[in-house]
């Protein structure tokens, strides 16, 4: 039996039996696993806080055979805004449903650690929780090499003006040549604004990744871009955010 130490986020719970509960864990080396944590529903649990959803905590392990036990655990960060804010929660649920999506079928990866911290955190202070959500994942599609071509013509890879027409079906920008408008259906123009936050978004280290300005009518366009682009690439629907799209009135005070 191997002893293992590490960080990780809750990405999913499920009860399990009499107070147990089966966790999803996003761990930098690990990459996702999922653990068995022993009685954490009762109330005095030692493991309760750190195992409750969304938290960063650091665990201590038990491994056999492939399968994790929780041995014991600490909180790092419990994200608290999540359980007092409706939309924090359905957005942050978002974001987890593809991250999880995307470690269940990859390779441990860091990156995608290290980007769903920084996603995490965003989603529980920022104005637009939203927003960030969708931002968040166009950006762990780049990391997995499902990346819009956004610089040039994504055919002859020559330069590319207004208006910005880009093609979903192939994945990139076309630029105005004739014969490149007459055998592309269907193109989606974007304004330089929204092109301009879909490049940061795609290129910029973590650190700075949602340290930018973006105007309401630039955020519209960039959540419906990286909509599509998500659920094009990943050929699932994704539904939590719906309710929220429909219901925009519910949320105001």
């Amino acid at each position: 039996m191997n002893v293992i130490t590490t960080k990780a986020f809750v990405m999913k719970s499920f009860p399990w039996k009499e107070r147990h509960k089966l966790l999803h864990l996003l761990t930098p080396e690990l990459g996702l696993i999922t653990a068995l944590a022993p009685a954490s529903e009762r109330m005095k649990s030692d493991i309760r806080g750190a195992t409750q959803l969304f938290s960063l905590s650091e665990f201590v392990l038990t491994e056999k055979q492939g399968r994790y036990s929780v041995r014991s655990a600490f909180v790092i960060e419990s994200f608290v805004p999540f359980y007092n804010d409706f939309e924090r929660l359905t957005a942050v649920s978002h974001a987890s449903e593809v991250f999880t999506d995307v470690a269940r079928h990859d390779e441990p990866n860091r990156t995608l650690f290290d980007l769903w911290a920084y996603s995490v955190y965003e989603i529980s202070v920022s104005e637009y929780p939203v927003f960030i959500a969708r931002m968040a994942t166009l950006r762990l599609m780049v990391e997995i090499g499902l990346t819009p071509y956004l610089d040039s013509c994504v055919r002859c890879h020559s330069h590319v003006n207004v208006p910005y027409r880009f093609s979903f079906s192939e994945g990139g920008l076309l630029c105005e040549r004739e014969e490149f408008r007459q055998t592309q259906a269907e193109l989606t123009i974007l304004s330089p604004d929204a092109l301009a936050l879909l490049r940061h978004i795609a290129t910029a280290p973590h650190k700075k990744l949602f340290r930018f300005y973006a105007s309401s009518n630039t955020r519209s366009e960039a959540s419906d871009f990286a909509d599509r682009w998500l659920e094009e690439r990943m050929e699932k629907r994704y539904n939590r955010l719906t309710f929220l799209d429909e219901n925009s009135t519910f949320l105001i005070d």
